[in-house]
């Protein structure tokens, strides 16, 4: 009687990629997709039709919300592509205060202005992600310690081989 022993391959790390190749544009869809269900509100049936109420799992806070968006524009950044809306926004923001109107304000001003905002105000978590997005652009153009929070999110990302 023969038998043959057949090896399962090993399992392993490559590269250290914990979640295998993912990349900044999959990682910018994911948030977005993250977004954009943790954001709305469930679409209730039981009317007419008898459908089932639609629930959802979890809703994210406006907390939850807004950094969410600052780690989606930063990987919109990096991704490019179809995300440099991301970017296009943040510029088109901050061009309205550093463009003269309001004296002389330059991206540390702007990056102030959007860190008073998300501190002082609880914005409803739609409008939390969109200033979320907005101030990633922003501190990243801000330079200094506002390039923190990008230097973070990527850093974390390479480290986990998402990047």
């Amino acid at each position: 009687m023969i038998t043959s022993v057949i090896a399962a391959p090993a399992i392993s790390v490559e590269g250290g990629k914990i979640l295998g190749t993912v990349g900044a544009g999959g990682i910018a869809t994911l948030l977005t997709l993250i977004l954009w269900i943790g954001i709305r509100d469930p679409k209730g049936g039981g009317g007419e039709g008898g459908g089932k109420k639609s629930r959802i799992r979890k809703r994210l806070t406006s907390d939850q919300a807004q950094w969410t968006g600052v780690a989606a524009g930063t990987f919109y950044m990096v991704a490019g592509s179809i995300w440099t809306v991301g970017e296009n926004l943040s510029d088109a923001f901050a061009s309205v205060f550093t463009g003269g109107g309001f004296g002389t304000a330059g991206m540390g001003a702007v990056s102030l202005l959007l860190a008073a905002l998300m501190y002082f105000r609880e914005l409803s978590p739609g409008k939390a992600a969109l200033t979320g997005i907005v101030a990633a652009g922003v501190w990243a153009q801000a330079g200094g310690l506002w390039g923190l929070p990008q230097a973070l999110i990527l850093t974390s990302a390479q480290a986990i081989g998402a990047t």
